[in-house]
């Protein structure tokens, strides 16, 4: 297979565009001529990449799954001519992922713990929102992304390892002797409130439909867990928060449960990557992640179980 590598900048300005037309004008050729350097492509790769016939236009199966490729060869392509040129690059060709802030830490530390083999690894982790880490899988931004349940992700061409799964629970800091600081009841409790555009505030609010009310006032509002953490322990008001975060500061007692048997939201954490073939380390990475939970291992399992 041979081609040029300007056709892949074609084909994912094509795919943000979804218009030849549009697609040919950012790329500052004729629309005819846009349009023999796709068919050129696709002659190479051997499959048809691109569906025509709808409007806008939409891609194949293999168009969906070139997409990723094609973006990490034009990384890794201008990486390489950075090297040769002499401009600094602070790790080349790092395993790539994605994670939002929830997942972040301690979890996905003790992920790539687990996954190292041999060889020595390097990473370039991104902390982002999940609709965001989402769509930098889709255009091969990343080589992984660890989250939690996304639908969109369980389905070709994606796939994932299942890793495990906990509990938001509403927590609050424990009093001097170590009962929750705030007490769900007739009296309205502080609480630290997720932005309504987060993964959190979406999860709760489903899931809130189906439990009891709560009188409450919002006095915090962040999309990012860690801070909801960090407010709770000082004694802000009560939050929900997935239990892999907040693992040390239960079991020493510095932030404890409110009603668990009501008021917890089961979660499911997963990897997930695309199809396409990955480079030699992340394709170990997967291999060493996907034995172990073969074999019924997870990096997340739930802390409350009374």
């Amino acid at each position: 297979m041979s081609f040029d590598s300007k056709w892949l900048e074609d084909f994912l300005t094509l795919n943000e565009t979804r218009n030849f037309s549009k697609a040919a004008q950012l790329r500052h050729i004729t629309q005819p001529a846009f349009g023999r350097h796709i068919k050129a492509l696709e002659t190479a790769v051997g499959q048809q990449l691109v569906d025509r016939c709808s409007q806008p236009i939409r891609f194949t199966p293999a168009g969906k799954q070139f997409r990723s490729l094609a973006q990490s060869l034009l990384t890794q392509l201008n990486q390489g001519l950075d090297q040769i040129n002499g401009i600094d690059q602070p790790i080349l060709d790092p395993l790539r992922i994605a994670s939002p802030h929830s997942l972040s830490s301690p979890t996905l530390i003790e992920l790539m713990d687990i996954a190292e083999t041999s060889q020595s690894l390097t990473y370039s982790v991104d902390i982002l929102r999940v609709d965001l880490a989402v769509k930098s899988l889709a255009n091969g931004e990343c080589d992984f992304l660890f989250a939690f349940d996304i639908l969109s992700l369980l389905q070709p061409p994606y796939q994932n390892l299942f890793l495990g799964g906990g509990d938001f629970l509403l927590v609050t800091k424990a009093d001097d002797v170590g009962l929750p600081m705030y007490q769900l009841g007739e009296e309205s409790v502080p609480y630290l409130r997720y932005s309504a555009e987060s993964y959190s505030a979406r999860l709760i609010s489903s899931a809130q439909m189906q439990q009891p009310t709560f009188n409450c006032h919002p006095v915090f509002e962040s999309s990012v867990c860690q801070l909801h953490k960090e407010m709770a322990l000082r004694g802000k008001g009560i939050a929900w928060l997935p239990d892999c975060l907040i693992k040390d500061e239960l079991s020493a007692g510095k932030l404890v449960p409110v009603n668990p048997e009501v008021y917890r939201i089961p979660y499911q954490v997963r990897l997930y990557r695309n199809r396409a073939r990955l480079s030699l380390e992340a394709e170990q990475f997967w291999g060493t992640l996907q034995d172990k939970t073969n074999d019924g291992w997870g990096i997340v399992e739930a802390f409350y179980t009374a």
